[in-house]
């Protein structure tokens, strides 16, 4: 198994948060001018010359700044990504463990995942809405199934009668009725239940890859077969049809 380094204020090397890689990593630091006239300074932490207790102490001068906040970047040598850190905390990318947008997610819904992901962590009920218009959005350019533009109602229901499975109808309509609670509060209490919201993630990539992974899997096998076969086929179905 991979050696796992948890990423650490400071440390030199560890699996990076943006990329997953165990990469050297290689650190900047920002500090309030003395004095402070709108402008930041940055520069790279020698970590090496910092004293073993300096809690207020950065960058190759060592010395104390009396500021209330102290920030610092990582940036991964492998994935040129940068993170960031308050006071040694890491701050961004948010900790969590949301599972990523399916590869073969709608770029415009992607996006829209992505965003509810960020949100999650300070507002499960923000995260409902926007995962609630993913969905709205994900539906009419679902190409096997013609449906135009309505309300997200509306759109379940033509969905349900074009004969998708019952569990993804019921995953649509959780995100549908909890992601509206986002925005309407009423009787479902979102505030404090990231449980409920962080399962509606993995419901909406279950839903791309039932609705549009798998029948594009089909379609590519199904488009391997050869064409004498292809024609038995539309033989036998035409033969069924009469």
């Amino acid at each position: 198994m991979p050696k796992i380094i948890t990423p650490s204020h400071y440390k030199t090397d560890f699996n990076c948060p943006r990329c997953g890689v165990l990469a050297p990593q290689k650190w900047y630091g920002l500090k309030k001018p003395q004095p402070y006239n709108g402008e930041l300074e940055i520069h790279e932490v020698n970590i090496s010359r910092l004293p073993r207790y300096a809690p207020l102490s950065v960058g190759i001068r060592v010395e104390k700044i009396i500021v209330p906040w102290r920030l610092d970047i990582s940036v991964c040598q492998h994935c040129v990504e940068y993170s960031v850190w308050d006071n040694g905390n890491l701050v961004y990318p948010f900790e969590n463990e949301l599972p990523s947008a399916h590869e073969d997610m709608p770029s415009e819904v992607k996006t829209i995942y992505n965003e509810a992901t960020l949100v999650f962590k300070h507002s499960p009920r923000a995260s409902a809405a926007l995962l609630r218009l993913a969905i709205e959005t994900m539906i009419p350019l679902l190409d096997d199934y013609e449906i135009k533009r309505d309300n997200l109602n509306t759109m379940i229901s033509k969905l349900v009668a074009k004969g998708i499975p019952e569990y993804i109808q019921q995953s649509l309509d959780t995100i549908r009725i909890y992601g509206n609670e986002g925005i309407h509060p009423g009787e479902i209490v979102l505030l404090d239940d990231q449980d409920t919201v962080s399962f509606m993630f993995e419901l909406i990539n279950d839903m791309v890859e039932e609705l549009i992974t798998r029948k594009k899997k089909i379609k590519e096998t199904y488009s391997k077969i050869p064409l004498s076969k292809i024609q038995a086929i539309f033989k036998r179905d035409n033969k069924v049809k009469k």
